[in-house]
C-alpha cells in the first residue's frame, strides 16, 4: 500500500485508522497542521512504527525528519524514467503544429502558476530579451494579464495551451522547444515534476538555482543551464544565448545524475519494501 501525500503530519494516525501499515511519499513541507491536529498525531505516535515516509529531495526530508524522529524514512524520487524519450519525428510534427520555423528558438514553461514558481522573474526577463524567442505556456492555473503583457513582446512569440492536457499534447509542447525553463522561488526544496519530466523526454533545461542540492546535481551538466534565482538579468541572458547555442539533449545517463529510476526499479522497491514493513509490524 502507497500513500500519496502532500501532508506532513499524522503519519501515525493515518496507520492506526487505515488499520495497515503503508509506505507514504511526502512530496513537501507545507504546514505543520494547527495545534489540535498536532495533538492528535502525538497520541497517535505508535502508529509510526508502522510506516516509512518516501521524501522525493534530501531537503523534503531535512524539513520534515526533525518533527517524526521515530518514523522510519528514505530520500526515494517520486518521477520514474519510462523509456519513452522524445523522437526526432515528434520534435518535427511539434514545431509543424505550433508553426514554429526549424530555425527559430523556442522554450516551453510547464505547469500551473503556482505561489512557488517564479513567474515574476520569469515576465521580467522576457521584457529584457533581445532576440526573438518562442514561448510555449502550458498548464493551469495562468494569470491572463502576464500572457496580454508577453503577447504585447517585441521579441515574444506567444503559444498557449491551456491545461489541463493529456500526455499526448504535454510530449507535443516539450517536443517543439529547445528547452524547458523552470524557475523557483529560492528555497523551493521540493522534487520538481519539470526538471523530472524534461529530463526522462530528452529536453535541455534553463532552470534555477533554487535548491543548492538540485544546483549541485545539474551543475556541469551540458544539457543544463543555470540561472541565479530571481535574477531576471541572468535568466534573460541565458534565453538569449539559446539563439548561437542550444544545450546538449540529456542522454540516457541523464536521468541517473537525478537519482531517477525506471518503473521497474520503483516497482521493485515498493513491492519489496511493503512486505518486509508489514512482516515487522506483525
Amino acid at each position: 500500500m502507497v500513500i500519496l501525500s502532500a501532508s506532513e503530519a499524522l503519519h501515525g494516525a493515518t496507520a492506526l485508522l487505515g488499520g495497515a501499515p503503508h509506505l507514504r511519499f511526502v512530496h513537501e513541507a507545507v504546514t505543520t497542521e494547527d495545534r489540535p491536529v498536532r495533538w492528535l498525531g502525538r497520541l497517535a505516535r505508535k502508529g509510526e512504527e508502522r510506516v516509512i515516509a518516501l521524501y522525493p529531495t534530501a531537503a523534503v526530508r531535512d524539513q520534515v525528519g526533525p518533527h517524526f524522529p521515530r518514523l522510519p524514512g528514505v530520500v526515494r524520487a517520486f518521477a520514474v524514467d519510462d523509456g519513452r524519450p522524445l523522437s526526432d519525428s515528434e520534435r518535427d510534427g511539434a514545431r509543424g503544429a505550433f508553426t514554429i520555423p526549424a530555425d527559430a528558438t523556442a522554450v516551453c514553461v510547464i505547469g500551473g502558476w503556482w505561489p512557488y514558481k517564479d513567474i515574476p522573474t520569469i515576465d521580467a526577463a522576457l521584457a529584457r530579451l533581445t532576440t526573438p524567442l518562442h514561448v510555449l505556456v502550458c498548464g493551469m492555473p495562468l494569470d491572463d494579464a502576464i500572457l496580454t503583457r508577453w503577447h504585447q513582446l517585441p521579441n515574444v512569440h506567444l503559444h498557449t495551451v491551456p491545461g489541463p492536457v493529456g500526455d499526448q499534447v504535454l510530449r507535443l509542447v516539450y517536443a517543439a522547444a529547445d528547452a524547458a525553463l523552470v524557475a523557483r522561488k529560492s528555497g523551493v526544496g521540493k522534487e520538481s515534476g519539470l526538471v523530472m519530466d524534461a529530463v526522462r523526454l530528452g529536453v535541455p533545461l534553463i532552470v534555477s538555482a533554487h535548491d543548492p542540492e538540485l544546483t549541485a546535481r545539474l551543475a556541469g551538466e551540458p544539457w543544463t543551464r543555470l540561472f541565479p534565482s530571481g535574477d531576471p538579468d541572468a535568466l534573460a541572458k541565458a534565453l538569449d544565448q539559446l539563439a548561437a547555442e542550444v544545450p546538449a539533449r540529456p542522454g540516457p545517463s541523464a536521468c541517473g545524475a537525478l537519482d531517477m529510476n525506471s518503473a521497474a526499479d520503483q516497482a521493485a522497491f515498493l513491492t519489496d519494501n511493503y512486505p518486509r514493513l508489514t512482516k515487522e509490524c506483525r
